[in-house]
């Protein structure tokens, strides 16, 4: 495998994903949003690599940014059993070889790993022998620091060194670097929000039409409770029979079983299902809703949220996760309990019937999102970590500190 140098010369800042970077999804929005940036911030060329292992052909350009597949196998996977171990272990030494030649071909200089796995062992071990002697990011979004907790043996240690050894750790929010912290008391754990792209997103001008259709976005699984939304949406109906509901979202474990729901409260007819919808068709969506909900059990950080905001959205949500970090309830919109129905549906039931309520706290989440939560503050945090001279155009972020202890 070679990895021709860039054609500017440049030192080269390497994001990680273990999954093809062109699906939709939360974790790729970021790492593609960086790594524009990046590239456009910094002195480094941002590359995409592509760590699953998996021969599938990854395309080599997504939205602008260079992407290349660098199948690593996860020595520390733990749904895998013993055989995998022993391949992993066998294939080590390849995997190393691999990254050397990267990091040696591209001059590379960090790499920052989003959504980490266990296969970011072998890279550990080239800075260990001082054979990388850059920098190494860790970065957390959510359900991969649940599964630190799952850990046991001799996988919980190695995670925690390696964390431990990282140049930064950081997460998506305050309040899940909390969680990293205290897996991993002694690792430099730092939050850094995520952004949105104003560019795609932003309208200026409030809803004006009458409000009578609901968007939701989020992938088909427990945590981002669909089936909660869908039992308020038929309480509501008796309310404001005329309104509708549309969700999106990649496809996951609670597909079949929002169909199945959809079915059995007999909302075919009023609820639109949309699967995997590519990124840039999220803006149109938006733009043809008069109410963005949310009503996640857990939610990390929430990009969807502030995707609406730039849109001009009244927004309803659930009071959980790095949600806090983001709406202030009544003002910038209405948080309420996660599983809530009654509650859930009332708060819809107010924002589609009270215009006005419903404009000023749409028109306030969007002045705050619009001075606040861009990519460029993102990647300008990111880069402050590594000693960068953008370091000085942004407040340092604050290091979390948690009482150590499991």
């Amino acid at each position: 495998m070679s990895f021709p140098p860039t054609e500017s010369g440049r030192s080269s800042y390497v994001l990680t994903v273990n999954w093809p970077a062109h699906l939709p999804g939360g974790v790729n929005e970021v790492v593609l949003s960086l790594a524009h940036q990046i590239e456009r911030l910094s002195k480094y060329h941002a590359v995409i690599a592509v760590t699953t292992w998996d021969y599938t052909e990854q395309p080599q350009r997504v939205r602008g940014s260079e992407v290349i597949n660098l199948r690593l196998r996860d020595p520390l996977d733990t749904g895998g059993g013993i055989r995998v171990f022993a391949a992993a272990l066998l294939t080590l030494p390849v995997d190393a070889w691999k990254l050397f030649r990267l990091i040696r071909e591209r001059r590379v200089e960090v790499f920052n790993a989003h959504f980490p796995g266990g296969n970011v062992y072998a890279l550990f071990l080239l800075k260990w022998t001082g054979l990388f002697k850059g920098k190494i990011l860790l970065s957390f979004h959510g359900a991969d620091v649940t599964k630190l907790d799952d850990l046991q043996g001799c996988r919980r240690v190695a995670w925690r060194v390696m964390m431990t050894r990282a140049h930064a750790v950081t997460a998506c929010s305050r309040d899940l670097a909390r969680l990293v912290k205290k897996f991993t008391p002694r690792a430099r754990v730092v939050p850094i929000h995520n952004g949105v792209d104003l560019t795609l997103f932003n309208r200026n001008t409030a809803v004006s039409r009458e409000r009578r259709s609901i968007l939701h976005v989020g992938k088909y699984e427990h945590k981002k409770s669909q089936d909660v939304l869908l039992r308020a949406f038929h309480l509501l109906l008796k309310s404001i029979p005329a309104v509708s509901l549309v969700l999106v979202g990649a496809n996951g474990p609670m597909l079949q079983q929002v169909r199945v729901l959809v079915s059995e409260l007999g909302l075919e007819e009023r609820v639109e299902i949309r699967v995997d919808v590519p990124h840039e068709h999220l803006p149109q969506l938006m733009h043809q809703a008069d109410l963005f909900v949310l009503p996640s059990r857990l939610e990390p950080f929430g990009i969807v949220l502030l995707e609406a905001g730039a849109a001009n959205l009244p927004v309803v949500a659930t009071h959980t996760g790095g949600i806090l970090e983001l709406i202030e309830d009544g003002v910038t919109g209405l948080l309420v309990a996660p599983d809530n129905i009654e509650e859930l549906e009332a708060a819809m039931r107010d924002l589609l019937i009270n215009t006005e309520r419903a404009n000023r706290l749409s028109g306030a989440w969007h002045d705050r999102v619009l001075t606040t939560w861009s990519w460029e503050r993102t990647a300008k945090e990111y880069l402050a970590l590594l000693g960068s001279p953008l370091a000085n155009q942004v407040p340092k972020p604050d290091e979390i500190s948690v009482p150590t202890g499991d």
